[in-house]
């Protein structure tokens, strides 16, 4: 039986496997069995993968070996896929616990003729991070089901000075404020539930990786960043040093928010903090420490932009989007709005998005769409000032 995937790629079903294609990468996986662990691919992250392969291909310099950890491989989709498209791979290492699921891992490898690059080994992410701590890696990408926050400390201790840590999150309740008691568990910060809540996640994300490298004495920096589907994904370039350690903490900082009137703030001191909203007097929200400094570098961000079309992926239209998008909002004021929050609150029609940009626009603000969310957009106009102008554009429809 022979079913169609996509343009550039074909699953097949053969008896108890299943034959198909990821990015320049193919896979040979054993089917689904009732007994016994599964080797596990989820094919819904692969968009996931196919943004860590542009950025791992466009941040590091093309004079750079890279020397990469994958300790949570799978399939080994995507360390194979490292070595295949990132021209400067010099190795990947990658780990899983199960034994059935690192024999899958290396025959992918070997499938792809990548088995010179890639070496696959059984072990815990974490024990396996810990001792790399003097063979460290340029890039380490964590994937794990659920949160990261476990495994920042050894993978940052095996991270080169300016090296990259990778880290995706699935658990967006707790990240959004859903679960905020699992937030304050897993991540030692307290969330904002809001119309931002992805952003949020972003930022919890980078928050917990500073604070883990400032015991360390390592400083921080969000270089790349994105949330989509069900998934918050981050890329922090790590420096060694106390100084630097310092200068990154001072991008943390609180949230405050009032949910009746959706003004917000970003507070760099618990001082200046308001319980009581400047514009309705409501009860505020008051979230953090989250990070509040860039989630993108602007070199990283147009050199991905530049490679894209050197991507092979099912999802290429996606990804272009997301970093056309990005490209707009990477300068501009942090925790976006919604058009639907506002629609809702002044029991209004949502208006179009481009309406409402050129709007603000033309009221002399700036004004930028954000892949957060469809409906999402970033603005220096206050909130009054967005409720003014939303207000005559429905009296104007």
């Amino acid at each position: 039986m022979h079913e169609q995937t996509s343009a550039r790629g074909r699953k097949k079903s053969f008896g108890s496997r299943r034959a198909f294609s990821e990015g320049r990468a193919r896979l040979d996986l054993p089917a689904e069995e009732e007994d016994g662990p599964k080797v596990f691919y989820n094919s819904k992250m692969s968009l996931n993968r196919d943004l860590a392969i542009l950025f791992a291909s466009s941040h590091f310099p093309a004079y750079r070996q890279l020397r990469i950890c994958d300790p949570m491989t799978g399939s080994g989709v995507r360390a194979v896929r490292y070595v295949l498209e990132t021209p400067n791979v010099l190795s990947v290492l990658a780990a899983d616990t199960e034994p059935r699921t690192v024999e899958t891992a290396q025959a992918t490898a070997r499938l792809n003729g990548a088995e010179s690059k890639t070496t696959v080994v059984e072990s815990d992410a974490n024990v396996l991070l810990a001792n790399h701590v003097n063979e460290r890696f340029d890039l380490v990408d964590l994937d794990p089901f659920g949160s990261p926050a476990p495994f920042f400390e050894n993978a940052l201790r095996a991270t080169l000075d300016g090296g990259v840590l990778a880290a995706t999150a699935t658990d967006m309740g707790p990240l959004t404020g859903a679960r905020a008691s699992a937030c304050a568990r897993k991540y030692g910060i307290r969330p904002v539930r809001s119309e931002f809540e992805k952003e949020m996640a972003v930022r919890i994300l980078a928050a917990c990786i500073c604070m883990t490298a400032g015991r360390l004495k390592l400083g921080i920096e969000i270089v790349f960043s994105h949330a989509s589907d069900h998934y918050a994904r981050i890329c922090a370039r790590v420096s060694k040093g106390t100084g630097l350690a310092n200068l990154s903490a001072r991008s943390l900082g609180f949230v405050e928010y009032c949910p009746t009137c959706l003004r917000r703030a970003a507070r760099d001191k618990l001082e200046s903090i308001e319980t009581s909203c400047e514009d309705c007097t409501g009860n505020t929200r008051i979230g953090g420490p989250i990070w509040l400094g860039p989630i993108w570098d602007e070199p990283t961000v147009k050199h991905m932009i530049e490679r894209t079309p050197l991507l092979q992926s099912s999802r290429l239209s996606e990804v272009q989007e997301i970093l056309a998008c990005i490209s707009e909002e990477q300068n501009a004021p942090a925790l976006h709005y919604t058009t639907d929050a506002f629609s809702r609150r002044l029991t209004l029609r949502p208006p179009a998005m481009s309406r409402v940009l050129n709007a603000l626009h033309e009221a002399g603000f700036s004004a930028t769409r954000t892949h957060f969310n469809p409906t999402g957009f970033r603005t220096d106009a206050s909130c009054m000032e967005i409720t003014s102008i939303l207000r005559a554009l429905a009296n104007v429809a």
